[in-house]
């Protein structure tokens, strides 16, 4: 069978090539046939004095204004004349595309026909045949096959591949095939919430919701190729809303950007770089997943409704490639590899994700000390330095769980070596073992670049195992391991796809520092790009490859390559990474693989721990990531700088991680790069305080940013909220557990929760933490309020004042979601400013109505605090209903059977708190706070106090007396949850003592309302009556039950329950 460029040598076999006279010019003086083929023109060399290179008969050749079709024809400078002097267009127009100025007169690809199709046990298979070539970068593929498989009701998956080619697929020992729900059988196709449709000629697919008609996934894009299958090129778009404004779409990483992606304008380049956070530009991570919010209608009978549906896309491809958002559509142009998609029909982002994370793996599970505070900085001088800090941590009464040591723990930045005399061996062991005595830990840096030194023994295995990446001859061919150079000076990358040699190498390194540290001693992943501060291959010299990009001359002889868009303008793929000429020990060249690499040293790295200690939940943190490493490692954000715009850009690239099932990530606080101020050190800390993984980072050349370093300021600000979020680890760890087996996020954006309120979609200075408590940090500088939004129509109340913020709508929402023509201007009144004075208002937190938020009182280690007594808030909404759940472990092991509980409570028409149970067998012996001292019910309807009331039924009244709450302390003198104050600081700018976990004593002198006690007039728990009186309580086992009701502000507060946590229990009430 004749190649594409075959086929074009041969005059005759092209008709439209044939002429002899009357051509028409399509190159310029001097150039070749490759270069003239890749113009889509005839090569025909002659002895007339004709054009050698000469455009087909009855073909357009348009310099076309779609600016995503261009291909490159010039060079860096090249003018307007010398462009035109190549036979090229000119268009000087600037883009946002960083497309040339100077490009390539094209005609439209012919692409592909369906030649024939047939059915398989999972779908269909289509045989596509190529119409006519089109070489935009390379050799097209004559022919392709088409899979579609219906893998499950809400997930499709179409992988179109060349079947007379062995092209690269990201193996399924890295990122594992899925699963199918079921095969294709009678009534199968009927339950499906999609339907799969294509054209013939040209070949295009559309992937339809069957609920609504709306195409999700179209390929048919008007002045676009249908489809581009080259040896070294892949190109296929989708339809998006037309109008920008009315596309929603996030996604596509790792970026430093907005949450919601710009479709006016973004080529997004996926190739993982090392790059100190630039804006807008390609960063540490690869992830070709994106999720879409969108209107529709959908008819039931004659009944049309609108309605809302999200969907997600994930291209299965660890190929560089940029996606392109430009009005009404969306391109990926793919330089190797296959084009693999997976679409999820959600129609809500959650069960988006829960979809997407059962294709590519839910997350880990954390162990609960990781969900403490952590502080790290590159820097430390020396150990007694992290022995200071530690000592401060704690005499500031400032909670800590996790200690870091970068770099400078080594000797000559070695791995697995300890620098003699300034981080000793002895003493860093000596330290980590008074760690495990408080219940702390300690995590080290480990870089994947091995120096290439003799007598280094990491160096010395691993050139004797063969474990490192090897360069290539010309033919592909090992010939001695890839050198790059990092901080210990040249080096040797291992190869992490080598899951045999490589993985035991790795793990007996890993083994030797948990035996001469100790246990509780995790290692940090970084520079795992991998990242090279030389480009390509490079020696003590310098490099093998000058930085410029390709120069005049080049331009001259060589066939054009798509240059993908890498730090934003189309820089070397080699570029402070190791060369493109590198391969693996299978032969797999580490271009296609370059984007799994810190993914794969995760894998690595939590099997080797695993092995370690295999009752032990692992710990690791990377830089780099993929689709599927939320299943092993956690995740910060790199180098950011000590800005404000980086303080709101930290929200994004947390609510995005979210959506890449890797929920366990967060910002360096206070910023990495350069000096942070008081201001901006203090506001990090409140919203860094929330992170889902929450840590104090910064180098080596910024002044110091522990918090004690502000001790009137930043200090007692973080301690409140440290404090805060020590409070909240039932709720976090809960939330945790739940990503664990879903893959919803910790942090959500506010729409996850309210789809139908579509003014959320574009909200990315609040969050969702969990899905019942908002956050609305303030995130300028001199902010002393928040204007908040309030999404969806119930109730929100204050967190800790327990003020109704907003009260609940009828009907509104509805006639907002109607109208084709909404603003801010339709939900002004969903609007509130939030008190955010840094002097003295903690960060703004909102608890929904309807919601219940388990909290405990804060201590300085998560251990301490898991062995304190539980509190709930509960939010009512407006039937003065709620629910919530909590989930207790033993925080650390492994095993998916070790006992846990499931603790959920239910509120019924405000007036009877039920809980409810599920416990697996040595639940009891878990070291965990195991009773409830306070309940704090917000949203009571005093209107209706002495109307109807639920009962419980009487069965479960009589099961409940079995489990009569015993007390064990007899002092019931109040404390509230939170110690606010240091014993070293009692005076200090902010009025700390104003914000409690519990009531809030000057409460009623803020609003300027009268509390009153003692007006429950009936009160039952368990079936046991309690006498009521407002003088005395009974002398019985309940004593130190006491209740406090507060009409001005509408909660109620009982304390001193003691009710069993893991037990069933229920309390009634009756107010007047």
């Amino acid at each position: 069978m004749l190649s594409s460029v075959d086929a074009n040598l041969k005059d005759n076999d092209d008709p439209s090539c044939s002429h002899l006279w009357a051509r028409h010019e399509c190159g310029y003086l001097g150039i070749n046939q490759e270069l003239c083929l890749q113009r889509q023109c005839c090569w025909s060399p002659a002895l007339a004095p004709v054009p050698w290179c000469f455009e087909k008969k009855n073909e357009e050749y348009a310099c076309k204004a779609e600016v995503v079709t261009r291909r490159d024809c010039g060079w860096t400078g090249i003018s307007a004349k010398e462009c035109y002097d190549r036979n090229c267009c000119w268009d000087s127009t600037p883009n946002s595309l960083n497309s040339p100025f100077c490009f390539l007169r094209q005609q439209s690809c012919k692409g592909y026909a369906v030649d024939f199709s047939e059915q398989s046990k999972t779908g269909l298979i289509l045989y596509l045949k190529l119409q006519g070539t089109c070489q935009r970068y390379g050799e097209d593929s004559p022919r392709l096959s088409v899979h579609v498989d219906f893998e499950t009701e809400h997930r499709i998956r179409i992988r179109i591949i060349d079947p007379e080619s062995n092209r690269y697929e990201i193996p399924s020992s890295v990122l594992p095939n899925p699963k199918l729900s079921a095969k294709l059988g009678f009534g199968y196709l009927e339950n499906l919430a999609y339907r799969f449709d294509y054209t013939k000629n040209p070949f295009t697919f559309s992937v339809i919701r069957n609920e609504t008609g709306e195409k999700i996934f179209d390929s048919n894009v008007m002045g676009m190729d249908t489809l581009v299958y080259e040896s070294d090129y892949l190109e296929i778009s989708t339809t998006l809303p037309e109008a920008p404004d009315d596309t929603h779409l996030y996604g596509l990483g790792e970026v430093a950007t907005g949450f919601r992606r710009d479709t006016r304008g973004t080529r997004q380049a996926i190739w993982a770089r090392d790059a100190a956070t630039p804006l807008d530009e390609n960063l540490y991570g690869s992830h070709p997943f994106h999720m879409e919010m969108r209107r529709s209608t959908s008819t039931t009978g004659t009944t049309v409704q609108p309605s809302v549906a999200a969907h997600g896309v994930f291209l299965r491809s660890s190929n560089g490639m940029d996606v392109i958002l430009s009005p009404g559509k969306l391109t990926y142009k793919v330089i190797g590899g296959i084009l693999d998609f997976s679409l999820f029909l959600g129609p809500s982002p959650t069960q988006v994700l829960d979809q997407y994370t059962e294709l590519i793996g839910r997350p880990h599970m954390p162990p609960a000390w990781a969900l403490g505070f952590h502080q790290s900085r590159y820097g430390y001088k020396n150990i007694e330095a992290v022995e200071d800090m530690i000592r401060r941590y704690h005499d500031e009464n400032l909670p800590l769980d996790g200690i870091w040591l970068d770099i400078d723990y080594m000797e000559q930045y070695r791995d697995f070596t300890y620098d003699d005399l300034r981080f000793p061996k002895s003493r860093i062991k000596q330290l980590a073992t008074d760690l495990a005595n408080m219940k702390q830990n300690m995590i080290l840096i480990v870089d994947p670049g091995i120096a290439v030194a003799p007598g280094y023994e990491p160096y010395e295995t691993g050139m004797r195992e063969k474990v490192f990446l090897m360069r290539s001859d010309h033919n592909g061919y090992p010939m001695q391991p890839a050198e790059g150079r990092v901080w210990p000076g040249q080096t040797y990358f291992p190869d992490f796809l080598n899951q045999n040699e490589t993985w035991h190498y790795w793990e007996h390194h890993l083994s030797q520092m948990r035996k001469d540290l100790g246990e509780n001693v995790y290692p940090w992943i970084d520079m795992n790009e991998p990242s090279s501060f030389c480009s390509g291959e490079c020696t003590n010299a310098v490099n093998t490859r000058p930085e410029s990009n390709m120069q005049h001359h080049e331009m001259q002889t060589r066939r054009i390559r798509y240059s993908i868009n890498n730090a934003g303008r189309e820089a070397p793929l080699d570029e402070h990474t190791l060369d493109q000429s590198t391969i693996h020990k299978n032969g797999i060249p580490f271009s296609n693989t370059h984007n799994l690499y810190g993914h794969l040293e995760a894998m690595a790295t939590h099997q080797a721990l695993s092995n370690i200690k295999p009752e032990q939940r692992p710990f690791i943190l990377t830089r780099s990531s993929f689709a599927g490493t939320g299943v092993y490692a956690a995740h910060w954000t790199g180098d950011n700088w000590s800005e404000w715009n980086h303080l709101h850009l930290s929200i994004s690239g947390t609510l995005s991680f979210g959506l890449f099932g890797i929920p366990f990530t967060g910002a360096d606080i206070c910023g990495f790069n350069g000096n942070t101020t008081e201001e901006l050190c203090l506001r990090w800390h409140q919203l860094g305080a929330l992170y889902p993984f929450s840590r104090n980072h910064n180098d080596i050349h910024a002044k110091d940013q522990e918090p004690y370093n502000w001790p009137q300021t930043v200090l007692p600000a973080t301690r409140q909220a440290l404090n805060i979020r020590y409070s909240l680890l039932p709720y976090f760890y809960t939330k945790f557990e739940l990503a664990h087996r879903t893959g919803q996020p910790v942090w959500q954006p506010l729409f996850f929760e309210y789809p139908e309120d579509t003014l959320s979609w574009d909200i990315d200075r609040q969050f969702l933490l969990g899905d019942g408590i908002m956050v609305s940090p303030a995130l300028n500088a001199g902010q002393i309020q928040v204007k908040a939004y309030f999404p969806g129509d119930g109730r929100w109340f204050d967190l800790w004042t327990h003020e109704c913020l907003i009260e609940h709508e009828r009907h509104h929402l509805g006639r907002l979601h109607r109208s084709s023509e909404h603003s801010d201007k339709d939900r002004l009144h969903r609007y509130r400013y939030l008190p955010a004075n840094a002097k003295r208002d903690p960060i703004p937190m909102s608890l929904a109505g309807g919601h219940v938020v388990p909290i405990q009182k804060p201590r300085l280690t998560v251990a301490e605090t898991r062995m304190q007594p539980i509190s709930l808030i509960i939010g009512l909404d407006q039937d003065g209903n709620a629910k919530g759940e909590m989930f207790v472990d033993d925080g650390e092991s492994a095993s998916k059977v070790a006992p846990s509980v499931k603790i959920s409570w239910e509120v019924r028409s405000g007036a009877i708190l039920i809980s409810h149970v599920v416990a697996t067998p040595g639940a009891g012996q878990l070291r965990h706070g195991d009773r409830i001292d306070k309940v704090t019910i917000l949203g009571l309807n005093f209107d209706r106090i002495g109307g109807e009331q639920e009962n419980l039924p009487s069965e479960d009244l009589e099961r409940l007396k079995t489990h009569i709450p015993t007390r064990h302390n007899k002092d019931n003198a109040k404390e509230p949850l939170m110690d606010t104050t240091s014993s070293r600081e009692s005076q200090h700018l902010f009025n700390l003592n104003s914000f409690s976990m519990t009531l809030v004593p000057s409460v009623s002198q803020q609003y300027g309302r009268a509390k009153r006690k003692s007006i429950v007039r009936s009160l039952n728990v368990n079936g046991i009556e309690v006498p009521v009186s407002p003088v005395s309580l009974p002398k019985d086992s309940l004593k130190g039950l006491a209740w406090e009701v507060n009409e001005a502000l509408g909660y109620m507060t009982l304390t001193g329950l003691n009710l069993s946590l893991i037990r069933p229990w229920a309390v009634r009430w009756t107010l007047e």
